[in-house]
């Protein structure tokens, strides 16, 4: 059996991805896999540490800031078409899945025109142009959130199956995750982040309110990116023994297992880490994110207790209170970490790789 994925661009689309093709692995004994992914882009990388091949193709995005660099993304978009078409024809998929990202939509497009029965996975609340694209050609939808379905069309294609989190992500016991860390376990811990490049108005955020934070006597894990690093290390890196500046954490599943609230953005990857842990979190969505994605993320799980949001342009005045408020409320706390994990599915990627299966049989 051969099995043909198609990502790239962000962790959130690649990651899922390497989920679902290791549990068809654990499923299928002699499977054959390949990515295509986006020349130049993170896939280069991840795809191949994690033990698979990796074929690329030309073919950038929509450039939402100038139209005039648009012009010739058709063109493009047709050349990348072809060179997925010679690249399906030579490995001969019985099976094609596509988990988001500009690089999926030439791949699982040409898959479709060739035959092969083909399978998208999304996992924002408001589905992507790419999803939205590819709906009209492929078998089947899987949908992380239920409001999603009311963005599509090709109802009767819809699975409803939670997004699968990277198999990487490993969790400890508190006692454990606070030694690494160099914390007092007496203390709750506050744990933000921006992701591998962090987040500006997040880190300025902290910033502002860093004296605060250290008066209420709890512990903060700072993964602040490497932008801002150098500058936000020196400046409270060594002031107080409760607070640790990093640039970036590869152990994040031991800061999961010792955060008593998280602050970060509302990517999909990141929700569904949390929600697979329990974390309770603030949200502050990135408000560039295309069609708002970030926001209707964050207000679906607002809606059922399972987070608080706070858009960025509130963050200066309602910041430091909503961190005390929710912090220093045992039962909000509690109710927002069981709610949070109702949005989760340890068995999700296993529930794909035999949705994909199906297609491939």
């Amino acid at each position: 059996m051969r099995i043909l994925f198609a990502c790239g661009g962000t962790g959130g689309h690649i990651y899922p991805a390497i989920a679902i093709a290791d549990e068809i692995k654990k499923l299928v004994k002699d499977v054959e896999i390949l990515f295509i992914g986006a020349k130049g882009k993170i896939e280069e990388t991840i795809v191949p540490e994690c033990g698979y091949e990796l074929k690329t193709v030309e073919i950038k995005g929509l450039d939402r800031k100038s139209i005039i660099k648009n012009i010739g993304l058709p063109f493009k978009l047709m050349r990348a078409v072809r060179e997925c078409k010679n690249i399906i024809k030579d490995f001969g998929p019985d099976a094609a899945v596509g988990t988001g990202g500009y690089a999926s939509v030439p791949a699982i497009y040409a898959a479709s025109k060739l035959g092969i029965p083909a399978l998208i996975q999304g996992g924002d609340a408001y589905p992507g142009r790419a999803t939205k694209f590819l709906s009209r050609y492929v078998r089947k939808i899987v949908i992380n959130f239920e409001e999603t379905a009311a963005h599509l069309k090709f109802k009767h294609k819809l699975i409803h199956i939670a997004h699968p989190v990277r198999t990487s992500l490993n969790t400890t016991s508190r006692d454990e995750a606070y030694t690494f860390f160099g914390l007092d376990e007496n203390k709750k811990t506050l744990f933000v982040f921006g992701g591998s490049q962090g987040a500006k108005g997040i880190n300025d955020t902290i910033a502002a309110h860093f004296d605060k934070l250290m008066d209420m006597n709890v512990n903060l894990i700072w993964q602040v990116g490497k932008n801002d690093f150098e500058d936000l290390h020196r400046r409270f890196g060594t002031v107080s023994p409760n607070a640790k500046v990093y640039e970036f954490i590869q152990h994040m599943g031991f800061a999961y297992s010792i955060a008593d609230l998280v602050v970060c953005r509302a990517g999909i990857s990141s929700i569904m880490e949390l929600s697979s842990i329990g974390v309770p979190a603030l949200l502050v969505p990135y408000p560039y994110a295309a069609e708002n994605h970030q926001e209707k993320n964050a207000r679906a799980l607002e809606r059922e207790g399972a987070a608080k949001v706070l858009v960025q342009s509130e963050l200066e005045e309602k910041f430091f209170d909503t961190i005390e408020s929710i912090l220093s409320d045992t039962e909000t706390l509690s109710n927002m970490r069981m709610n949070i994990k109702q949005f989760g599915d340890p068995d999700a990627a296993g529930k794909i790789a035999n949705e994909v299966l199906k297609l491939a049989s």
